[in-house]
């Protein structure tokens, strides 16, 4: 065998080996998004205690000896569901800058938070279940994490108003209102079903929500004469 071939060789050897590398990491993540989407939806009709695991493995069409593959116990699953919520939130706190128009930023925001909870609509139950209850099983990464944003989204707004960019108002109240705001359609679904007669909203609801939102919002904290502070014009 001359060294070209040995080479040659080789070469499909290593593709050979990398195409069942790629293929296996594949399964895996698609296992795990079934799995986390079906503990999402289990957790959110059934709770943490009534959930079992067996019941998340048939609705993601696993086996249950997979699903205790990729994740080790029902525990660390409900943790990496609440997780999967933690991060777009996370994501989300990026559109307030110190530096950016308050109005142009806190649009975005509260936008961003609605299509969160579009978009993760059992995770989002599962989120604010575990906070109604104290959020004991929260895990202590996803606690701090939370205690971060929170502390800096407020000390933007804070800032914006010391500035004058905002009105006076309380920085605190002012992003609890905004995070209760914009998990209505979650923590009061059966509220907001009385209301506009439906128990499914869809894009355009979401999209009236952020909107009407955005607008109590700004219309509050928009900056208007007689406010005891100096307006300030946003300049980049």
């Amino acid at each position: 065998m001359t060294h070209a071939s040995i080479l040659r060789q080789d070469a499909t050897v290593s593709a050979s080996r990398l195409m069942s590398f790629e293929g296996t990491t594949r399964i895996r993540q698609r296992n795990q998004r079934a799995i986390l989407l079906a503990a999402g939806e289990e957790f959110a009709a059934k709770g943490f205690e009534a959930t079992q695991t067996r019941d998340i493995a048939a609705r993601a069409s696993v086996a249950k000896a997979n699903l205790y593959y990729y994740f080790q116990s029902k525990e660390h699953l409900y943790a990496q569901v609440l997780m999967s919520f933690v991060e777009p939130l996370l994501h989300a706190s990026a559109t307030l800058r110190e530096s950016d128009d308050p109005r142009v930023a806190l649009q975005a925001y509260i936008q961003a938070r609605i299509h969160i909870v579009r978009d993760n609509p059992h995770t989002s139950i599962v989120f604010s279940s575990e906070f109604l209850l104290g959020a004991k099983q929260l895990p202590e990464a996803c606690r701090h994490l939370l205690q971060a944003e929170a502390r800096r989204n407020v000390e933007c707004l804070r800032s914006w108003i010391e500035r004058g960019l905002l009105a006076p108002t309380d920085p605190e109240h002012l992003m609890l209102f905004i995070w209760s705001a914009t998990r209505t359609y979650t923590n009061l679904g059966w509220q907001m079903a009385l209301i506009t007669g439906t128990t499914c909203p869809g894009d355009s609801d979401y999209a009236t929500a952020a909107a009407a939102i955005s607008r109590m919002v700004l219309g509050g904290v928009t900056p208007k004469a007689g406010d005891g502070k100096r307006v300030t014009a946003f300049t980049t």
